[in-house]
């Protein structure tokens, strides 16, 4: 799931940025600029939209600071706390992938790891490592690794390899870093380049609802809340990583299948109606809403379905991925 979504996440990034600055930019410059001195904005107004316009912005680069610098080091503290005080089991090597590029000249490589989560439920799960000791072939698939599991799960990581030592690429930070400095001496000289074409001796007059200065910024927001009400829906978010860490395996009894009318890259979001006990026999009904490709329509299950609830609050559920994947490999081998 992470793959596919920053793939759409860069694709949606790239014509935010296109309707975020070229189209506003355009609309003013044919529309409003120059600013007459009878469409100006009162100064209280204007200073009003100033201050609305710097927030926009500054918001704007702590969420890129927080996701694509603060994140790592999170994940770093969140992983040396998993080593010291986590759960531990025995995770067995499913799939091992080489991973393009390397690491102080160590291989990179993605593992799928097989272990019990914490309420004992069989799940896999994806984690990428650093081989440095690429000779002792310890990363082969049937292997079996001691692992510990974090005992409060959400963001990622939530599990790490006994003996790892958690550290951060630190030339992608610094790149990371650079490009949010970048992008600030970007923003700081549009305000500059407007204020010097723009103020005509009398101040923030100019500025305006329809500035580019506010309106880029408003629809970068509409970007940024999308992609996370994206992620919370497909549950690709901490919610949905703590869910399955901590969440039991059981079959519900689908009552109703349907589709809502939304669609997502062309793929209808479908119901499903489930109704199924708990651990202690208590009946639970919950609601499970998924994205299916239109070939995958006709095929979709309309009697029960594998989830995963939560035991502290059984209404959260979600579909058992590894169980859907369990099921289309057999379908294919099939074939």
């Amino acid at each position: 799931m992470k793959n596919p979504l920053w793939f759409w996440g860069a694709f949606l990034l790239f014509f935010a940025l296109l309707f975020a600055v070229g189209v506003p930019v355009m609309i003013y410059a044919q529309a409003s600029y120059p600013v007459p001195l009878d469409g100006r904005t009162p100064p209280g107004w204007a200073h009003t939209l100033l201050a609305v316009s710097v927030g926009l912005w500054l918001g704007l680069l702590y969420a890129y600071m927080d996701t694509l610098v603060l994140a790592g080091l999170r994940s770093v503290r969140r992983m040396h706390d998993i080593l010291t005080r986590g759960e531990p089991r025995s995770a067995r090597i499913e799939q091992v992938i080489s991973l393009p590029g390397s690491v102080d000249g160590f291989p990179q490589l993605r593992l799928r790891l097989a272990f019990d989560n914490l309420s004992g439920t069989p799940i896999t799960d994806e984690l990428v490592l650093v081989d440095s000791k690429p000779l002792q072939r310890r990363y082969e698939v049937g292997r079996t690794l001691p692992a510990r599991l974090s005992r409060s799960p959400g963001p990622y990581p939530n599990m790490s390899l006994e003996g790892g030592t958690p550290e951060i690429n630190r030339s992608t930070l610094c790149w990371r870093a650079l490009i949010g400095v970048f992008l600030v001496a970007v923003v700081a000289s549009a305000y500059g380049m407007a204020w010097q074409l723009q103020n005509d001796g009398i101040g923030w007059t100019f500025l305006s609802l329809g500035h580019p200065l506010l309106i880029c910024p408003l629809v970068l927001w509409v970007f940024v809340v999308g992609i996370r009400l994206l992620m919370r829906r497909l549950q690709a978010d901490a919610a949905g990583n703590a869910l399955k860490y901590r969440g039991v395996r059981t079959v519900a009894i689908i009552d109703e299948v349907r589709q809502t009318g939304a669609f997502f890259n062309e793929q209808p979001q479908v119901e499903f109606q489930l109704r199924f006990n708990d651990v202690a026999g208590q009946p639970q009904r919950a609601v499970i809403r998924r994205y299916v490709p239109l070939i995958d329509l006709a095929t979709i299950p309309r009697d029960t379905l594998q989830i995963l609830y939560d035991p502290e609050s059984p209404q959260r559920v979600q579909m058992d991925q590894d169980a859907a994947r369990r099921a289309w490999l057999g379908a294919t081998e099939a074939r």
